[in-house]
């Protein structure tokens, strides 16, 4: 099962840019289970950050926190986690 999102963020004062994302795909549920709800967030986040970039747009903090529905912290200490 794969679901996706079209989020629209600002490209600049006047314009919108619409960005199409996989929300969640059939290996989610597989690393939900095997590795936690953090790990789950750092793949989605990681996913929509590399996917943002395919289409020529850079996602903040702010973004994903909007797109993940989570808290800025949250996704910050989740992605320095990740990092050790």
């Amino acid at each position: 099962m794969e679901c996706s999102l079209v989020y629209w963020m600002r490209e600049s004062r006047e314009r919108l840019k619409s960005l199409k994302f996989t929300y969640c795909c059939d290996n989610d549920l597989a690393v939900l289970s095997r590795s936690g709800l953090a790990e789950l967030r750092r793949q989605k986040a990681l996913r929509l950050m590399e996917e943002a970039e395919k289409q020529g747009a850079t996602l903040s903090y702010r973004d994903l926190s909007l797109i993940l529905l989570t808290s800025r912290s949250t996704l910050k200490r989740d992605m320095r986690n990740r990092e050790r």
